[in-house]
Order: structure tokens, then C-alpha cells, then sequence
């Protein structure tokens, strides 16, 4: 729908509109209106979808905003864009077409045991597959790495995980790891697609447990997650395996394997960039 802006209130995050002679209200829960209000004025022309619930505001009924597609600043000879969501989508469709190598990577980490203590979370599976831009994998690993700061891993982790006898006998120390992460790096720069932060955050608190030199840094990360939520305008986060089966219509049998999951992180990937170009002309 499309609305002219009558009134705005910022302390409660809703805005009216005049509609056949009366002002009908709608409202953006508190993350949208840190992302939209900066554009939202009396007297801007916005497009917009809604959900089907409202609640009480002020005395006064509200429509919930599910998305903004254009936000318009009237002007005398043509109207200023001041968001529009077609445009966003090109850009990204334009920034993930554009490198020349990708690196899918998942991690497996260790979980605190039953009883409460000091805990943090080791890298304990790691997967990963190199691609470049013609969509040929180069490298494709999968490991088992021994904890440095817990040695032995929780009975937890290995129960969520499944791991047997067979975790104890092929786990590598975390140096071989890094070394080949470093290899790669240093010789593809590939741009490191995960599935939200969890990963990054735990490659980061690797290096400081076991005093190595960061390989990476938070711009070489592209969080699959967020694009989804950005392009789809999603309010909540979206499961990997989720997004895989609203993809390929059917379930994906998640076996709590780091380099599954990154391949199953490849086919969202690739299911998403086919949906943008097919969208995008």
C-alpha cells in the first residue's frame, strides 16, 4: 500500500496516515524503527506491506508494518528517494556476484557440562569449501580438532554431537587447522561465507585461547543470515536448514557435521543468488 505521512510519534514507533477522511495508524516493532525512522517525516510518501495484527497505542489502534519497499520525500519536480528496497537488493546481488572466491565455512564447538563453572567455547569440527567465481570447488576439508583450554570435551558436546571413539582417534591439534586456514588466506583471500555470527566469534576467541595471530577480520566475513534477513525483510532469524528446505522444497537430514553444514551453507548461497538474478533483470 501507499501512504502520505500525517503524523509521527518516535517515542512509540508509529506513524498515521489520512485515508478516506480519517488517519489509520501503524506501527514498526523497535528494530524497524531503528532502521526505517531516519527516513520517516510528515509529509514523506511510503510503500509498504503490512501483517495482519494490530494492537493498542495510545488509546488508538495500529497496524503492524511488515516491510518498507520505497520511502519518498515529495519535491516540486520529482520526488527524492530516500530508500527503496529494489535498489538495496541490487546491491546486493551486485556485491555477492563480485569476488572471486568464496570460502563456506562451519564450526563445531565444544559445550559447558551440566554443572555450572567457568566455561569458553573451543572450536572442535571445523568444515570448509573453496569455490571461485566460475563455481568450481578447489578445496574441500573437514576435521576434528582437539581442544587447547578443556582437553577433554563434555559428555554434552559429545552427546549433541554424536561423537564416538572415532572424534579421539582422527582430532588434530588447532594448529593444524589454523596453518590451513592460514594457506588458504594468504593465497585465495576469499571473502568467508557463515551462517550467523556464532562462527565468527568463535574463530576469534581461537586465536586468543591458543596466542596465535588473528587470520582474519570481520570485513573478510559475508553473514549469510543477515543478507537473508535483509533481502526477505525478516523480523526473526531464519535456521539454515530452514532456509534449505524453503529452497529445494524438501527437509535436509542434519547430521550435526561441520562440513555438511557448509555445504548445505554453499546450496543456500546458491539458491539465493539464483533467486536474485531471476528477480533482478
Amino acid at each position: 500500500m501507499k501512504r502520505v505521512i500525517f503524523s509521527i510519534n518516535e517515542d512509540n514507533n508509529y506513524f498515521g496516515a489520512l485515508v478516506d477522511g480519517k488517519i489509520e495508524y501503524y506501527y514498526l516493532t523497535k528494530a524497524q524503527a531503528r532502521k526505517y525512522f531516519a527516513y520517516l517525516a510528515k509529509g514523506h510518501i511510503v510503500s509498504f506491506e503490512l501483517y495482519n495484527k494490530r494492537k493498542k497505542i495510545d488509546g488508538r489502534f495500529a497496524w503492524q508494518v511488515a516491510y518498507f519497499s520505497l520511502i519518498e520525500a515529495p519535491s516540486y519536480r520529482k520526488n527524492k528517494i530516500l530508500y527503496e528496497l529494489a535498489s538495496i537488493r541490487r546491491q546486493m546481488k551486485d556485491v555477492l556476484e563480485g569476488f572471486d572466491y568464496l570460502l563456506f565455512l562451519d564450526l563445531e564447538m565444544t559445550m559447558p557440562p551440566y554443572f555450572k563453572g567457568p566455561f569458553e567455547a573451543e572450536i572442535i569440527q571445523a568444515g570448509y569449501i573453496l569455490r571461485d567465481s566460475n563455481g568450481e570447488i578447489l578445496i574441500q576439508d573437514g576435521l576434528f580438532i582437539k581442544p587447547t583450554k578443556y582437553p577433554k570435551i563434555s559428555p554434552r558436546t559429545e552427546k549433541f554431537l554424536k561423537l564416538d571413539q572415532t572424534y579421539y582417534d582422527s582430532a588434530l591439534d588447532y594448529m593444524t587447522f589454523y596453518d590451513r586456514l592460514r594457506d588458504i588466506i594468504e593465497v585465495y583471500n576469499p571473502k568467508i561465507i557463515v551462517w550467523g555470527k556464532n562462527d565468527m566469534i568463535a574463530l576469534k576467541a581461537s586465536y586468543q585461547i591458543n596466542q596465535v595471530k588473528p587470520l582474519t577480520a570481520d570485513h573478510q566475513f559475508i553473514n549469510l543470515l543477515q543478507i537473508h534477513k535483509t533481502y526477505y525483510n525478516l523480523s526473526d532469524d531464519l535456521g539454515l536448514f530452514k532456509a534449505y528446505e524453503l529452497y529445494y522444497n524438501h527437509a535436509y537430514n542434519q547430521a550435526h557435521d561441520a562440513l555438511d553444514d557448509a555445504l548445505v551453507t554453499k546450496y543456500v548461497y546458491d539458491a539465493l543468488l539464483l533467486q536474485m538474478k531471476e528477480v533482478i533483470l
